[in-house]
């Protein structure tokens, strides 16, 4: 009997030790997954939070500058591959177009500025040939996931980010049968 009641703790024990281990690990996997979900995009493992974007459209909704969201991803997707092309031959640098937008939005965040650096850098027109293969090169090379909420990455051949972030096809238009 004594024998029979040991084994019987034992194995409540071992129960107890499992059931602790299982909800450690479901609880733990639900906060990573809720933390993913909450992600616009992730870039070679840096995460643009839905609420940067929402943030970054709004102050720029507020400035008269009105871009729709994904169009605020594909900016702060392309905005570290960008600097990251240009750091060597330093082609641009904040400039009066990026200060009069950032002047434009007192109390810009980071992520916002990042936008505008990306967008003024675009629109300059100031990025080598080299910039530009180098640019391209870490696009090849990057590790891009975009929540379906904003649509799908989409590469193209034409400049001036090599990409677009939304709906391959419009879900209302069905391609003619062949």
């Amino acid at each position: 009997m004594k024998q029979t009641s040991v084994r019987a703790r034992s194995s409540q024990r071992v129960a107890a030790a499992v059931l602790v281990g299982l909800t450690s690990v479901a609880l733990l996997s639900g906060c990573g997954f809720e933390a993913r979900q909450q992600g616009a995009a992730v870039v070679n493992g840096d995460v643009i939070h839905e609420d940067e974007v929402e943030e970054t459209a709004r102050q720029l909704r507020e400035a008269k500058f009105d871009f729709p969201e994904n169009i605020v991803v594909t900016a702060l997707v392309a905005a570290p591959l960008l600097e990251k092309a240009i750091s060597e031959s330093k082609s641009w640098e904040p400039d009066a177009t990026y200060a009069s937008a950032i002047a434009a939005m007192p109390g810009a965040t980071d992520t916002t500025k990042e936008f505008v650096s990306a967008v003024a850098m675009i629109q300059s027109g100031r990025m080598t040939e080299e910039d530009v293969a180098r640019y391209r090169d870490n696009l090849a090379k990057a590790d891009i996931k975009v929540n379906p909420r904003y649509g799908e990455l989409v590469p193209s051949e034409e400049g001036p980010v090599f990409f677009t972030i939304g709906q391959k096809r419009p879900n209302w238009i069905v391609a003619p049968a062949e």
